[in-house]
């Protein structure tokens, strides 16, 4: 047998769970870097992404977008060829540029690279120089150029570097405003929308990096067809350095807060999403504290809904064990939330690996008193094979985990993205105590039907019983084999 196939062939090891797998990538849990900046410029204002690499890529991102939004989607592409692989993309980038703001007009162009034009070395900002040269005298775009290698990271760090990007290229310090910077994430419109409502409620005026609530969830009309005219605007854009401060809701997504903190002495916050009582509290506390406010009674009464909720629901919910996957971000939250619902949180699942995960994840396990299975940079056929052998009464996350779900009989709860075998993704909400108190309606009624109703609850191996001690004994057992 040759070293190749002694490698493909060899057994790899999850927690103590052993099992065949040849290396490569079966299922993932995460989507590329392309896919995160075209999200983050959907929230923008009159602004066109470019892909600057092959037809394929931006088609991609097309397909994934409009499938999970059910919206249309504009996202341009230089269409390289073998030939400009050979001999540089610059030609295809200049032109594609001629084109959009001519017949286009954004007020933004963001230009994200690819895997294909980073390997090739194409110098993206060099080249939009190039154009802006030789078109002076003439009323362009802006454009801001957004390095997102596919071959690395993923999603989140994609929206991670456009927000970054687009904070390094407009912010200019002016007068300050009185204001705070909100660094989103990859978040339903329906979540933005609640963060903007929480925002009213404290009488605090935000921007939103970036604002996709109305882009991504709008009505029906030909105006659908043209560029978005709702979102983060340019002068927003540029006023991000006049804010007293920068949170960020997802910690994988702070660039952008510490790059004003650093150039314009705006504080950067990096926190928790606030998913459930404990992450939606540190939320309103940092913001109520930069602005040196009181909370108000709506806050304060929402939160005792969203408590209400909780003790409603933990008949059905209490001792049931989940497994969840996706973002990093996403998942420590709901996995916190479930635990706070009185659930177990068993299985974790993140496409990447992240110390700062490693951090919420201990403090977490903390607070339960015993270890989950946590799968770090794995995909779902990893996630599968540790679920042969430790069952589990739901799974939560997006649609790829349908066909598991459909193996062991469980019901999944879909949030994160992608979401393409239901429809109203855009539309999910679970940020803060109101989304929390829908996130604990669906989770909980999902479960009555699927557990209760008719014959459901005589299903088999569907015990409540969770004992945190025999199963941390159980894992280290099988972590010493």
């Amino acid at each position: 047998m040759s070293n190749l196939e002694e490698n493909e062939s060899k057994e790899d090891s999850i927690n103590g769970e052993c099992y065949d797998k040849e290396f490569a990538v079966v299922n993932p849990t995460r989507m590329c870097q392309p896919m995160g900046g075209i999200q983050a410029m959907m929230g923008v204002k009159n602004a066109m992404p470019v892909i600057h690499g092959s037809q394929g890529c931006a088609t991609y991102m097309r397909f994934q977008l409009i499938r999970h939004f059910r919206e249309p989607i504009e996202v341009a592409s230089t269409s390289l060829s073998e030939k400009t692989v050979i001999y540089g993309g610059e030609p295809n980038l200049l032109k594609a540029l001629k084109n959009i703001s001519e017949k286009q007009k954004p007020e933004i162009i963001g230009v994200m690279s690819s895997c294909l034009t980073e390997t090739i070395g194409d110098d993206v900002s060099g080249i939009i120089r190039k154009f802006e040269n030789a078109n002076i005298g003439k009323e362009l775009p802006a454009m801001v150029s957004i390095p997102t290698p596919s071959y690395a990271g993923s999603h989140v760090e994609g929206y991670d570097k456009a927000i970054l990007s687009l904070v390094k290229c407009f912010a200019r310090k002016m007068v300050p405003n009185n204001k705070i910077n909100i660094i989103l994430g990859n978040l339903s419109p329906s979540n933005i929308v609640e963060i903007k409502n929480i925002m009213k409620d404290l009488n605090v005026e935000p921007i939103l990096l970036t604002d996709t609530s109305e882009n991504l969830d709008g009505p029906l009309s030909e105006e659908t067809l043209e560029l978005h005219k709702f979102g983060t605007s340019l002068d927003e854009l540029r006023d991000t350095a006049n804010c007293i401060a920068t949170i960020s809701i997802t910690k994988h997504n702070d660039s952008g807060a510490k790059y004003l903190e650093e150039q314009f002495n705006v504080k950067a916050i990096s926190e928790p999403m606030p998913i459930g009582i404990k992450n939606t509290d540190i939320f309103i506390n940092n913001v109520c504290n930069t602005m040196n406010i009181d909370i108000p009674k709506k806050i304060i009464r929402d939160r005792g809904r969203l408590c209400d909720v909780l003790v409603d629901a933990h008949a059905y919910n209490y001792r049931r064990k989940v497994a969840i996957y996706g973002d990093v971000d996403m998942v420590i939250s709901i996995a916190r939330f479930t635990y706070e619902m009185g659930m177990v949180p068993k299985v974790l699942c993140v496409g990447s690996e992240s110390s700062r995960f490693k951090e919420d994840l201990n403090e977490l396990i903390k607070d339960m008193g015993y270890k989950p299975i946590v799968l770090e940079n794995k995909d779902l056929y990893d996630f599968e094979k540790v679920l042969d052998n430790n069952p589990v009464d739901l799974l939560i996350g997006n649609a790829y985990g349908a066909s598991i779900a459909d193996k062991f009989n469980i019901p999944l709860f879909r949030v994160g993205f992608p979401i393409f075998d239901r429809v109203g993704a855009q539309r999910i909400k679970f940020i803060g105590y109101n989304g929390g108190i829908e996130f604990v309606d669906g989770l909980t009624n999902m479960l009555l039907d699927f557990y209760y109703d008719c014959e459901g609850y005589k299903l088999e191996n569907k015990e409540l019983s969770f004992d945190p001690q025999s199963f941390n004994e159980s894992l280290l057992e099988s972590e010493a084999k």
